[in-house]
C-alpha cells in the first residue's frame, strides 16, 4: 500500500511539474509576443527582455517557496512585489496579444456585417417603394372607377378625353405593376446576397460564436469578447504560479520524507553497531 502511495505521489508530482511548465510557458509565450508587439521598433530586444523576466518570475517563486524562512524581510518583500508586478505584466501582455488577434479578425467580420446592414437597408427601401407604388395604384384605380361611372352620362364628344385619361391611367398602372415585379426581383437578389454573407460570417467561427452570444444578451460584440479575454487572463498566469507552488510543495514534502527516512536508517545503523 505504501508502494502504491509513493507511485501515486510521483505521478502527481510529475503531472504538476509538466502542467505548471506548460501553463507558464503558454502564458509567457503569449505575454512576450504581446509585449514585443507593443514595442515593435525593438522587437528582438524586447522579446529577450520579456523572456528573461518570465523566467526570473518562476525562479523567484520557487526560491521564495523553499527559502521563505531563511530570507531577509527586505529581499522577501522585494521578490514578492516583483513577482506580483510581473504577473500583472504577463496578464497585460496576454491581453494585448489576444485583443490584437481579435482586432485582426474583427475588421474582416465588421466589413461583412456592415455589408449585411447595407443590404438590409436597401431591402427596407424597396419595401417602402413597393408600398408607395401600391398606394399609387389604388389611387389610380379609384380615379378610373370614378371616370368610368361618369361615362354613361356624357356625350361622345365629352367622353373622348375621359377615355384618353382612362387609357393613360391603365398605361401608368401597368408600368407601376412592372416596377413592382422588378423591385421584387431585386429584393430576392438582395436576400440571396445577405444569405451568402451570413454564411461567410458563420464560417468565421472565432467571431461568429461571440456574435451569437452578443445578440442573445443584446450587448456589443466588443464587450463580450473583451470580457472573455479578461476571464482568461484572470486565471492564466495565476494558475501557472499556483501549479508551480503546488509542485514545489509536493517536492518539499517528498524531500523531507526522504530525509526523515535517511535519518531513521542512520539511527538504526548506529544502534545496530552499538
Amino acid at each position: 500500500q505504501a508502494h502504491h502511495y509513493k507511485y501515486y505521489d510521483m505521478v502527481l508530482r510529475a503531472l504538476l511539474f509538466i502542467t505548471s511548465l506548460l501553463v507558464a510557458g503558454c502564458a509567457a509565450w503569449f505575454s512576450v509576443l504581446g509585449i514585443a508587439t507593443l514595442f515593435s521598433g525593438s522587437y528582438v530586444s524586447v522579446l529577450i527582455m520579456a523572456s528573461a523576466l518570465e523566467i526570473g518570475k518562476l525562479v523567484a517563486t520557487t526560491y521564495l517557496h523553499h527559502y521563505w524562512t531563511h530570507t531577509s524581510a527586505l529581499l522577501k518583500g522585494y521578490l514578492v512585489t516583483a513577482t506580483l508586478i510581473l504577473m500583472a505584466i504577463t496578464s497585460l501582455g496576454i491581453f494585448g496579444y489576444l485583443s490584437s488577434a481579435y482586432a485582426a479578425n474583427s475588421i474582416q467580420f465588421s466589413n461583412v456585417d456592415s455589408q449585411v446592414v447595407a443590404l438590409q437597408e436597401r431591402k427596407s427601401g424597396i419595401d417602402s417603394e413597393v408600398s408607395q407604388i401600391n398606394s399609387r395604384i389604388e389611387t389610380l384605380n379609384a380615379a378610373r372607377r370614378s371616370q368610368e361611372e361618369r361615362l354613361p352620362k356624357m356625350s361622345a364628344a365629352n367622353a373622348r378625353p375621359i377615355y384618353a385619361d382612362i387609357e393613360r391611367t391603365a398605361t401608368e398602372m401597368q408600368a407601376q405593376r412592372e416596377r413592382i415585379v422588378q423591385l421584387q426581383d431585386n429584393k430576392r437578389e438582395l436576400d440571396t446576397q445577405i444569405q451568402e454573407l451570413k454564411l461567410k460570417m458563420s464560417a468565421s467561427k472565432d467571431i461568429g460564436t461571440f456574435k451569437f452570444i452578443a445578440d442573445q444578451f443584446n450587448l456589443p460584440l466588443d464587450t463580450i469578447v473583451m470580457g472573455f479575454i479578461c476571464v482568461i487572463i484572470a486565471v492564466f498566469d495565476p494558475l501557472a504560479i499556483a501549479l508551480l507552488l503546488s509542485y514545489n510543495s509536493t517536492l518539499s514534502k517528498t524531500l523531507m520524507k526522504d530525509k526523515s527516512v535517511d535519518v531513521s536508517n542512520r539511527i538504526y545503523d548506529l544502534s545496530d553497531g552499538l
